[in-house]
Parts: C-alpha cells; structure tokens; sequence
C-alpha cells in the first residue's frame, strides 16, 4: 500500500502547525475545495449540477481560475452559512492520484473548524464535495489522531463511498497531498484567524445568506 495510505502530510510552518493543531484537538476539521484541473469535465461526477451558477463550462470556453476562485465562493457561503469556522489555504493537490491521468493542481483549499460541533459535519461537507465533482476531502475526527480521505466521485482513488486512513496529524513532512507548488517544495499557507458570519459585517452576512441559498436548497435535495 502506497505511502500515501499511512500517513497525510503536509509542509506548515510552525505558526500553521500551532493554530491549526489547536482547533484539531478542540474540534472536528476538514480540508476542502471546489478547485478541479478542468471545472467543466463531468466524467467522474456523480450528478450533475442544477445550480446555474455552479455549472462551469468547459475550460477552454472559460477561464479556469475564474471559474474555480467563482465555485469556491459558494463553497465557503455555505460553509460560513452553517456556523463552521472557516480559513483559506494555499497549497496543491494530487488530482486522479496513483492513476497515469494523475497531475498536479494548485488549489486554493478552505480548513473548517466545526466550531458548534455540528453532529452533520462530515455528512454535510461530503454533499458539498460530491456536488464540486471532488475526487474527496479530508476530514480529521477531533483530536488529531485520525484523519481520513473521503471520496466523493468516481475517480479510482479512494473512490466514491470509499474512505482511506491518512493516520494521526503530521506535520513538517513531505507527501502527495498539499505539499508543492509549481516545481518548487514550500510550506502551506494558513490564512490568519477563522472567519465566522457572526463575525462577518451585516453586507457580508446578506452576501453569505445570497449566495449560500440556492446551493444549500441543492445539497439538501430541495
């Protein structure tokens, strides 16, 4: 079994390490996108999207970064909809990994931190992933010792349904899952503080509750 099955790694500075440790110990995490190599390939999704908004076309009829930085907006309106604590990250994942269609793709990716300790955490975060067309998210059960990949579409690995063990939290080391970006090796970044919609100001609030409305009504099966 690949080393990828033992043990999720990642570079973090230690600034990274100490605040996101911090919330793992205190409470269940996730790390998740709607970033995807080509946002308009549905081949590996289990249902199509009917959310407008969500429905990216094709790459090359549109602008890829565009296209994903637009999905994650509705990721993290949903997520803050729900009360989650929420922070971005920077780093890269292994798309259609231990595949030969596997490749790199640079992602910006959202920690969540079940701050309320919602019992429907992990469910509601793999109808998210599964409407984005995710190959899965990783989800980490509340203090750190366990840590999964979830699938959430039909690529080989870990595939749909499926779970796969990545162990205890481990920072400083090297592996397949958020580690480079372009050929160089360099630490995740970690957004400074959560957000929070109680935190957010009341503009903020009303944009979160608009654009959260129509995808949250989707995932529930409205």
């Amino acid at each position: 079994m690949k080393k990828i099955l033992n043990e999720w790694n990642s570079f973090l500075n230690e600034s990274s390490i100490s605040r996101s440790y911090e919330h793992m110990l205190n409470h269940d995490t996730a790390f998740i996108t709607a970033f995807r190599d080509d946002p308009g390939d549905p081949t590996k999704c289990r249902k199509p999207s009917r959310l407008k908004k969500t429905q990216v076309p094709a790459a090359k009829q549109r602008n890829k970064i565009r296209s994903n930085k637009e999905r994650n907006m509705f990721l993290k309106a949903a997520l803050l909809e729900k009360g989650y604590g929420v922070t971005d990250v920077d780093g890269t994942y292994v798309e259609d990994f231990g595949t030969d269609a596997a490749k790199e793709v640079k992602e910006d990716s959202f920690f969540v931190v079940n701050l309320n300790d919602d019992p429907s955490f992990k469910s509601f975060l793999t109808g998210l992933s599964e409407h984005f067309c995710q190959d899965s998210f990783l989800y980490v059960d509340r203090g750190g010792e366990n840590s999964v990949l979830v699938g959430t579409n039909n690529s080989e690995f870990p595939g749909f349904g499926n779970e796969a063990s990545m162990g205890s939290f481990v920072g400083g080391k090297e592996g397949e899952f958020m580690t480079r970006v372009g050929k160089s090796k360099r630490p995740i970044k970690f957004a400074e503080g959560l957000d929070t919609k109680t935190k957010s100001q009341n503009n903020t609030k009303f944009l979160i509750s608009k654009f959260s409305k129509e995808l949250l009504k989707e995932i529930k099966g409205g």
